[in-house]
């Protein structure tokens, strides 16, 4: 991460689903299509950051913060008709590694976003959520209800989830065994992934311990196949365009070294011995990353062809992460190493997911 000087100004990578790339110095964009849209937005503090998604001009009820020397992070999926303006405005001091996200999912790709309708504390507990945010295309009001969010169909979803752990502890949990997000102190950070899930599944999100905020504490999932339907071949692989593993052993510095090795799953080659995955279609791809530091201060960085992407910092054992959306081309590689800090296996993971594939 890089120290804010007095005459920089805060850059916002803006990756639109046609495969372009801007650097805004303005903290805004229009979004050039009716659609689904995944919102990433990172705040890296410098002391203290507050970061809050706006669209058309007016905050969202979205907030990314965090205190400290620890990035936070926020994924959202919206839909939002063409000319919309996505921006973000923030308090406070931040550093290089703040970003602004947006990433064209498809013209209707069927997805649910959800705000707490409480503030909620005590024993283990269902997560309450509240169906009204920006007109979201919410499947059924029923499940909703129930908080029991059942999967209709069988595809790779990207899932979102993170917790307002306000003044106390929050560990949240999604479905069974997918993941967890673990804070505490005053913070609202986010862990994401690409996950492969059959129709009936249910996904119930759970909070162990804590108290968290009814404004900052959300939950988001969208489907992200069925844009690229007419570009690639499914029946090489039913989860082509997605990878999501987890890190092997437990570690110190180096570049991670993943469990799975296998040269064709999910469309990315993952080369073992230098522990690099390679690019498989130019195009538009959400990517993001989960540390586990242990109880202890961890920062992990992702390169591309040897230059810095981003990166993820955090103290004091929380367990979260963040993700962007970046334009990759055929061919070019990425790999994950942990500058400092130890890690724990089984839940410091990395994923990758194509949005779009870029105009030929």
């Amino acid at each position: 991460m890089t120290t804010t000087t007095a005459t920089l100004r805060m850059l916002l990578l803006i990756c639109i689903s046609l495969g372009q790339i801007r650097l805004v110095s303005m903290q805004s964009t229009n979004v050039p299509l009716d659609g689904t849209y995944l919102i990433t937005m990172v705040a890296d503090p410098d002391g203290r950051t507050d970061m809050f998604l706006q669209i058309n001009g007016r905050d969202s009820g979205f907030v990314a913060y965090g205190q400290g020397d620890a990035v936070a992070g926020l994924v959202v999926a919206v839909y939002l008709r063409a000319g919309t303006r996505v921006s973000a405005r923030y308090t406070g001091h931040y550093q290089g590694a703040t970003s602004l996200g947006v990433g064209f999912v498809s013209h209707g790709s069927r997805f649910v976003t959800l705000r707490c309708s409480g503030q909620s504390s005590g024993p283990p507990n269902v997560v309450k959520f509240d169906h009204r945010f920006l007109a979201a295309r919410i499947w059924s009001r029923n499940f909703v209800k129930a908080h029991n969010l059942q999967i209709y169909i069988s595809g790779i979803y990207w899932l979102a989830a993170r917790p307002d752990c306000r003044n106390g502890a929050v560990s949240l949990d999604v479905g069974t065994g997918l993941f967890n997000v673990f804070c505490h102190g005053d913070r609202a950070i986010s862990a994401s992934g690409a996950f492969y899930l059959q129709a009936g599944k249910n996904l119930i999100v759970t909070y162990k311990s804590g108290c968290y905020l009814e404004g900052a504490t959300s939950f988001s999932y969208v489907r992200l196949e069925g844009n690229q339907q007419k570009y690639i071949n499914h029946s090489q692989h039913i989860a082509f365009t997605a990878w999501t593993d987890r890190v092997g052993g437990q570690k110190k510095n180096g570049k991670l070294s993943f469990n799975k090795a296998k040269a064709t799953d999910y469309g990315f080659l993952y080369n073992s011995a230098q522990r690099i995955w390679i690019i498989p279609t130019t195009g538009s791809y959400i990517m993001s990353m989960r540390g586990d530091p242990g109880g202890y201060t961890l920062k992990v960085t992702c390169y591309k062809n040897n230059k810095y992407v981003f990166a993820w910092f955090n103290e004091h054992g929380s367990k979260s992460g963040q993700a962007g959306v970046f334009q990759f081309t055929k061919g070019d590689w990425l790999y994950m190493a942990n500058e400092y800090g130890r890690y724990v296996g089984k839940e410091t993971f990395m994923s990758i997911a194509l949005l779009w594939v870029a105009s030929e």
